[in-house]
């Protein structure tokens, strides 16, 4: 099997690069590079949404308008487009994928391009201190696959004790038990061990993990064995644990859903027709019956109509925003916009939530990592070895409880940056440090050092997404207001989570290799470092965000505090709904492109049952 993926890999290079393959490839991602260190970040839609002139011109009529081809929209074109009769049209607001994009580790560069939104958060009191304006950058994809490309390629569903939330919040048909075939039907298992019940073994969608692990590897793990972990398949039966990454790779290509869901199709069904670098700018609304969509596209714009539904499927951020342009939403804000209320729901945009992550905790070791040239890595990654065959440069993870050991809920995940791992350049354009705090990683040992990253699994603290104008063409404005709620008890989570980090120096494990703490936390000068104080002031300062966005119009049982129901229909509209993280109830315990899949597989069944006589 190893020979077989290593063959292919050889041959992906050859057909795109030529016969002297991997030097075209390293002169290819050179100049991608180049293209990062200057590009800039949009500040707004003008560039996406400017049009030439205000005449529509019509596209045609479908039965199914989607839009948006992240993770939940790939799924449901491949999905719905099975029914041979229906005229599916999936409108992307970015372009195509490309080479760059396929390779694991270089997932975190492609916010630097124009397959991100361009997204920063709006001014915060209570995190994101150490950034510029106090805003953090909050990347979204604008791209075929859409987040998913952007993403660190990790499958993890989260717990069953999430859907079960989900179901005691007034969700029939979300328990774990219903949700888990669908998890299964898109899942493709290659890997060596895992709790077979769990997983699927003919969907499209592979999960596996890549090879050789890096010298500090087995540290980590046995690290955390020591600390009284159990090793588990996270996506199995217990989820509390350490674990190597499961990934979605596929022959070492980063397999987001475009690669799974869109490509098998997109010149093989006839009733499938894909539009990208199409924005979609309003819908078409006449008497809370959704008609269509309104979209530009190189300058043109658009009418596009819908026999049967419009799905959103736009992420949590786009989603509420086109919402409420399009006059749904709550009515006060509606209004002070001058945006006309057709539709008076008070929860859109509203319980945003997202995974809080501490980022500055450096260990640094005894033991050196292979100092490869980039060639030298590209050479390696067409043999399919690691380290670029590993999403973002991300290895290892394990899932913690500390307050009851029968507790399956995880409260925290810790997630390593095995040497060698990069930091970008241009930390400023990166991730939007203050100086101070860009200087600090200018001590960091990329060839000997462990990144540990600590995130909050269940927040408590809410955002939101709000309009700043009533136009297209200016961003929304996201406050994500970690580390809000009343009791402190988000800050206090993630402190305990960096003691338990810190105490992994005390392991045999650590001491092989001389794992010691060497992180610095500007702004806390003046505090003592092993005290609560100095760690909730690191916190605040520089915990980032982990890019999940969620419940922005969850799904719920009323239209008091939810947007959509059970089913993803949005109350009190006929012909519109949403599929995709915006409708999570609460936030899972996972990353979310595992679970935004299955969502959009279940609601597919759906869609099916409603509207096509079996």
């Amino acid at each position: 099997m190893y020979l077989v993926r290593k063959l292919i890999i050889f041959c992906y290079l050859i057909n795109s690069f030529g016969a002297n393959n991997v030097q075209e490839f390293v002169k290819y991602v050179t100049n991608e590079f180049k293209q990062i260190k200057i590009y800039q970040v949009s500040k707004n839609n003008e560039q996406l949404f400017s049009t030439c002139d205000a005449q529509f011109r019509y596209y045609g009529h479908f039965d199914f308008v989607i839009v948006g081809a992240g993770s939940a929209g790939a799924v449901l074109s491949n999905r719905l487009s099975e029914i041979k009769e229906w005229k599916i049209l999936l409108l992307e607001a970015g372009g195509d994928l490309t080479k760059f994009s396929d390779v694991p580790a270089f997932s975190d560069y492609l916010q630097q391009t124009d397959m991100n939104w361009g997204y920063l958060t709006s001014s915060q009191k209570t995190c994101c201190q150490g950034m510029e304006n106090n805003q953090c950058v909050y990347p979204q994809g604008k791209v075929i696959g859409g987040s998913s490309t952007l993403n660190s390629a990790i499958y993890s569903r989260g717990s069953p004790d999430d859907y079960a939330e989900w179901v005691n919040q007034g969700n029939p048909g979300w328990s774990f038990e219903e949700v888990l075939p669908y998890f299964k039907k898109s899942e493709f298992v290659a890997l060596k061990n895992y709790d077979r019940p769990y997983h699927g073994t003919s969907g499209v969608l592979y999960v596996n993990q890549t090879s050789p692990p890096s010298v500090i590897a087995e540290a980590f793990l046995n690290a955390n064995l020591e600390k009284g972990l159990s090793e588990v398949d996270y996506n199995g039966k217990k989820q509390l644990g350490v674990s190597r990454i499961q990934f979605n790779i596929k022959n070492n290509l980063h397999q987001n859903s475009a690669h799974a869901f869109l490509n098998p199709i997109r010149s093989t069904r006839k009733n499938f027709k894909l539009i990208l670098n199409a924005a979609v700018n309003q819908l078409l609304i006449n008497k809370n019956k959704v008609k269509g969509v309104t979209f530009v596209k190189d300058g043109v714009l658009y009418k596009a109509t819908a026999s049967k539904e419009v799905i959103l499927s736009a992420g949590s951020i786009n989603t509420p925003q086109l919402l409420l342009l399009s006059g749904i939403g709550p009515a006060n804000e509606l209004k002070k916009l001058r945006i006309p209320v057709l539709n008076n729901l008070p929860a859109v945009g509203k319980h945003l939530q997202d995974h809080p992550i501490f980022v500055n905790m450096y260990f640094r070791t005894n033991v050196t990592a292979p100092n490869h040239t980039l060639q030298d890595n590209l050479e390696r990654y067409s043999q399919g070895m690691t380290p670029l065959t590993n999403g973002a440069g991300l290895e290892h993870l394990a899932f913690l409880n500390f307050k009851n050991e029968t507790n399956h809920k995880a409260e925290i995940e810790l997630i390593t940056f095995a040497p060698p791992f990069s930091v970008p350049e241009d930390l400023k354009a990166a991730q939007n440090f203050k100086k101070r705090f860009r200087k600090i990683y200018e001590k960091y040992n990329t060839m000997t050092d462990i990144s540990i990253i600590i995130s909050l699994m269940k927040p408590k603290s809410e955002g939101a997404v709000t309009l700043r104008t009533n136009s297209i063409l200016d961003f929304p404005s996201i406050n994500i207001n970690y580390f809000s709620d009343l009791n402190n008890e988000d800050i206090e989570t993630m402190y305990q989570g960096i003691k338990y980090a810190l105490s992994l120096e005390q392991t045999a494990a650590f001491k092989k290799i001389g794992a010691h703490y060497i992180g610095e936390q500007p702004g806390c000068e003046n505090l003592k470092s092993n005290d609560r104080e100095y760690w909730y002031c690191a916190l605040r300062h520089m915990t980032s965000t982990e890019y999940h966005p969620s419940s922005t119009t969850k799904m719920g049982p009323t239209p008091t505090d939810s947007v959509v129901d059970r089913n993803g229909l949005v109350y009190n509209m006929r012909n519109l709904r949403v599929v995709g993280a915006s409708i999570v109830p609460t936030i899972t315990r996972g990353h979310l492109f595992a679970t935004v899949c299955m969502i959009a597989e279940k609601i597919s069944d759906v869609i099916k049952k409603t509207h096509h006589k079996m």
